[in-house]
């Protein structure tokens, strides 16, 4: 699988509203009905393999005879800037753009991205990753659809917790209490043992805990964005997570390159258990990889549900395309079997319609497993400034200030203010 991160691009709400001269996403393109045409589709680099954009390409031109589909493949570095550069042109905007699927929302709030909801029946709709869709849907309008995520999973020592005589975590308080019991038993007897290891910056991978309770940072009510952090829910999670970290692990503070690399305290013996994304299995060491297991994050009650934040992207199509009719047919493509099919094999991410899962490569994470977390996946607040939030880290703040051990009242109070201050701003 592609190691690359997915990169959250945090830009400022008045730069997002700099897509001049976008429709207020009808989609109507100044029309679009021609029967040829020249599509420019700009996916991002280690997205998806060459083969499968060969077979996008070909696929189109034998469909339309007459008519090109060329892929344009796009660097993450300041992919928001060229995107509002570039979808604010009529003569320059590609005609579908991948997006990352918590950016989808601000695009589409400010008329960037064209209503494609009649398409949603002819994807199959149904079958396409649900939190995808919610977030890309705007006062019953969708502007795009799932075309890939990326899982976050829970490895752990099988032979450390078998010697520690502790079963698999089947809820979140049994994963706090295996932290605590496989590091005072320290079964290799490793100086400086932890339980396990769970960085603040890793906000992504700790979001499942607060989704998981049936938390958010946000919601909308009566026009407004609310913080959803002074509740009972969030507040259970945050105390959960502020046990670990004062009993249990390692590297809480760890600087974001560090904690990019979990792996690697894991191979050294240093932890029992770490959380990441699924490609770290190919970082796993050879000599381990026979006793790790893997687990989606447990749920709050045995045999329920959790809830994980999944990493991914969007694709759609530019409401000032001029290709309109010919975009949706190449949507219908980029959302087909045969497409969603070679990207699941080629790059191992689950697809965005999840019947296909089951294309993913074989490995120390199951893609059966992989297709469960991104059914029941949850993502953060379908809110035009949240890029703001997370570029002004907001919930990096949250989680160190409840690693520090500070009273989470006060924490989910300062911190709530702010993120309600921020969505509702101007």
């Amino acid at each position: 699988m592609a190691r690359r991160t997915l990169i959250a691009a945090a830009a400022s709400l008045a730069a997002v509203l700099a897509v001049t001269g976008c429709s207020s996403g009808t989609g109507n393109g100044g029309g679009g009905d021609a029967e040829s045409g020249d599509l420019r589709v700009w996916l991002m680099q280690d997205s998806v393999s060459e083969d499968a954009v060969a077979w996008l390409e070909e696929e189109f031109a034998a469909q339309n005879p007459g008519s090109t589909l060329t892929v344009e493949m796009q660097p993450w570095d300041d992919i928001v800037s060229r995107l509002q550069t570039s979808l604010a042109s009529k003569s320059e905007t590609p005609d579908i753009v991948e997006i990352g699927n918590t950016k989808t929302a601000t695009f589409a709030n400010v008329g960037a991205l064209a209503d494609i909801s009649d398409l949603y029946d002819e994807v199959d709709g149904d079958d396409l990753i649900p939190s995808f869709v919610e977030q890309a849907t705007l006062d019953g309008k969708t502007y795009a659809y799932p075309l890939y995520a990326g899982t976050s999973v829970v490895f752990y020592r099988t032979d450390l917790l078998e010697k520690a005589g502790i079963p698999a975590p089947e809820t979140l308080d049994d994963l706090v209490a295996a932290a605590a019991t496989v590091q005072k038993a320290n079964p290799d007897g490793v100086d400086g043992f932890k339980g396990i290891y769970f960085p603040v910056v890793d906000v992504h991978g700790l979001e499942g805990w607060l989704f998981s309770h049936g938390a958010n940072y946000a919601h909308e009510k009566d026009g407004a964005w609310v913080s959803g952090l002074d509740t009972p829910e969030a507040k259970a999670a945050l105390e959960q997570m502020q046990t670990i970290w004062q009993n249990s692990a390692l590297g809480a503070l760890d600087a974001k390159e560090t904690a990019g690399n979990p792996w690697v305290p894991y191979n050294n013996g240093e932890v029992a258990m770490f959380s990441y994304r699924v490609f770290a299995q190919d970082s796993i060491s050879p000599e381990l990889a026979d006793v790790t297991g893997v687990m989606a994050l447990p749920p709050v009650e045995a045999g329920g549900e959790s809830h994980q934040f999944l990493g991914g992207s969007n694709v759609g199509i530019a409401a000032n395309s001029s290709q309109q009719a010919l975009a949706k047919k190449a949507m219908k493509l980029i959302l087909s079997e045969e497409f969603m099919t070679q990207l699941a094999e080629d790059s191992g991410w689950v697809p965005g319609n999840t019947t296909f899962a089951s294309a993913i490569p074989d490995g120390i994470v199951a893609p059966e497993l992989q297709q469960q977390i991104a059914q029941t996946s949850e993502l953060t607040p379908a809110a035009p400034n949240w890029a703001i939030v997370e570029g002004n880290n907001i919930p990096v703040d949250l989680y160190s200030a409840v690693a520090k051990g500070e009273d989470i009242d006060d924490v989910v109070t300062r911190i709530g203010a702010k993120i309600e201050e921020t969505l509702n701003a101007d």
